[in-house]
Parts: structure tokens; C-alpha cells; sequence
């Protein structure tokens, strides 16, 4: 009887002594689900469109941001806006020449709180252009399940994505939102 008892005691304390490295270490997420889109103004409307193929590789905890790392690409071939004819031209050397560039790809340089939200910059890779942009998002957790939303800005001519246009905005909207796992 004795003897269980130590053991009891020994495995408590063990449990107590490794319960800060499983509350605060690195978690490693899995994509559940996930959208990941754009909005752009053209002729005076708004065009959406959706991505596809997201491989992504999240080790993330809000108590050890430094340590945190989050890096993700698309497959632009993917890319739908409701119009088959306009996603093949999106597809043309002039936008995102799929021939050539086959991802548009997301990598974390530094996470840290922002407000009462995080944000990261970010290396944002597209048509072989890097360049950094900051990326706003929450995360939210609930157990084993969590979800990262956020949006950001950035110029599609800094990628050399389409040219000149009287009708089309420079600028467009990306929203990504992930489910996961750890």
C-alpha cells in the first residue's frame, strides 16, 4: 500500500512540473477549414475571389509569440471570381502567370500583440516578387480547436500583378480565415 502511495504522490508532482510546458508551449495547428479571398474594385464594382490548396504549416501560441511561426501558400490556379472566362485570364502572364508561378505563398518574419488582437509582418511571395506586409488577426481558442481571421492590404502592382488600369484599383482586400486542430 505504501508503495502506491509514493507512486501517487511522484506522478502528481510530475503532472505539476510538466503542466507550464503543456499550458504555454508551441502548438502545432492543422487546417480544418478555411477561406482564404480577395476583394478589388473594378469598373466601379466590387470583384471577389476565392483560393483554393492551402498547405500551411502553424505553430502558434499567444504566450510565446517569439517562438511562434506562421507560414502558408495557395495554388493561384486555383483562384475562382464566378466567371470561368475571367479566372482564365487571371491566369495569363499579364496577372498571375500560372505557367511560371504556381503559389502565392505567406511567411511570418515577427508575431506580436496588437491591441487586443496580434499581427505579424509577414513575407508575402507572389509572381516572384517578395514584399512585407503587416497582417492583423485574432485567434481564437476553444480546447483542441482554434480559428485565425484576419485582413489585410496590399498593392498589386508591388507584385506585378496586371498593369496600368483606368478601371481597376491598385489596391485590394485579402481575408484569410483558418480552422484547426492541434
Amino acid at each position: 500500500m505504501h508503495m502506491k502511495a509514493l507512486m501517487k504522490k511522484i506522478f502528481l508532482a510530475s503532472v505539476f512540473l510538466l503542466l507550464p510546458v503543456l499550458m504555454f508551449g508551441q502548438t502545432k495547428w492543422q487546417p480544418t477549414e478555411y477561406e482564404i479571398s480577395t476583394r478589388i474594385k473594378n469598373a466601379g464594382l466590387t470583384v471577389t475571389s476565392r483560393f483554393t490548396g492551402l498547405k500551411a504549416d502553424l505553430v502558434f501560441s499567444p504566450e510565446e509569440l517569439a517562438k511562434s511561426s506562421l507560414t502558408a501558400s495557395v495554388e493561384v490556379e486555383t483562384i475562382k471570381t464566378g466567371i470561368d472566362k475571367r479566372d482564365k485570364h487571371l491566369q495569363q502572364e499579364e496577372y498571375f502567370n500560372t505557367a511560371k508561378y504556381k503559389l502565392i505563398e505567406m511567411k511570418s518574419v515577427k508575431l506580436y500583440k496588437k491591441g487586443n488582437q496580434y499581427a505579424g509582418m509577414f513575407n508575402v511571395t507572389m509572381k516572384g516578387v517578395t514584399r512585407q506586409v503587416e497582417f492583423p488577426f485574432t485567434f481564437t481558442r476553444n480546447g483542441t480547436n482554434a480559428e485565425f481571421k484576419g485582413s489585410f492590404e496590399l498593392n498589386r502592382r508591388d507584385f506585378g500583378v496586371g498593369g496600368k488600369s483606368m478601371t481597376m484599383s491598385d489596391d485590394l482586400t485579402v481575408d484569410i480565415m483558418i480552422k484547426a486542430k492541434s
